[in-house]
């Protein structure tokens, strides 16, 4: 059946514009309720990932304001259905490494690229849906393309590296010293913390292997005590969920370099995007 075989691929598709699992959705559920009215169409899989695009390029148009103002930095909502995390489907990949990546482009510029690489549109097509020349569309999937490969995950984190990374950052905080926390991290490791102006984050993003050590070794000390610690698969890699009384919870995932460090840390702290994920 149509539905029951594309509704998990469009929904990532959607997600990958609107990093919202209920807004991604709602525009697939149009979608479909639109090829229920249309009458016979020809390839409606490339029918819905067009209409799919329009409704989400629509709702961006309708979101910008809110996105313009979003206090401090910005993380998807957590992915934790099991048919939405399919690993196997790396073209949707979901990663946070790679939606930080799309976020940082132009809706346009993932339009094309979906469109072209995961739906195997043709420019012509494209085109047509973008109100733009195929040129330009070409010259969007290809910014698109190489920002995604650059900004791709070298590797992901497993339950083992999450364990190991949390003992060190506990250990961190009891001794005072992170330098053996940050010779786990990449010289370059960046931590990015979601609140949404709704829960205590770092309103920049935190650079350095040091910094990020100190900065990690720093809220576990000052949350030292009472933790419950839960593990999970988010956007189909391991994550651990933290909750402490008094406290809305921190999401916490990472990801690795090709040398195996952490290169980049996510802390979602927003509780507008944890609601799926509390008990």
């Amino acid at each position: 059946m149509l539905f029951v075989r594309e509704r998990p691929r469009l929904i990532r598709l959607a997600y990958r514009y609107l990093g919202s699992v209920s807004d991604a959705e709602d525009v697939v559920q149009d979608a479909f309720l639109k090829l229920g009215k249309a009458g016979p169409v020809e390839r409606p899989e490339g029918w819905l990932a067009r209409t799919v695009t329009n409704g989400a390029l629509d709702r961006l148009r309708r979101q910008k304001a809110l996105r313009e103002s979003y206090v401090g930095q910005w993380l998807p909502e957590p992915v934790v259905e099991p048919e939405l995390c399919a690993a196997s489907d790396r073209e949707l990949d979901i990663s946070f490494a790679v939606m930080r990546t799309l976020e940082a482009l132009s809706p346009l510029e993932r339009a094309a690229f979906f469109l072209h690489d995961l739906f195997d549109q043709d420019f012509e097509t494209i085109a047509k849906t973008l109100n733009r020349t195929p040129a330009a569309c070409r010259k969007l999937a290809s910014r698109a393309r190489a920002a995604v490969r650059e900004g791709r995950a070298k590797r992901s984190a497993t339950g083992a590296d999450i364990a190991a990374f949390l003992q060190a950052i506990s250990e961190a905080a009891i001794s005072g010293d992170v330098a053996p926390l940050a010779a786990r991290l990449a010289a370059d490791a960046q931590l990015v913390s979601d609140g949404g102006g709704k829960a205590i984050a770092a309103p920049n993003v935190v650079r350095g292997a040091t910094s990020v050590a100190r900065f990690l070794a720093g809220i576990a000390r000052k949350a030292a005590g009472g933790l419950e610690v839960r593990s999970l698969t988010v956007n189909g890699a391991p994550a651990v969920l933290i909750l402490a009384e008094g406290d809305s919870g921190s999401l916490l995932s990472f990801d690795l370099d090709a040398a195996g460090a952490v290169r980049t840390v996510y802390i979602q702290r927003n509780p507008d995007k944890l609601g799926a994920l509390m008990p």
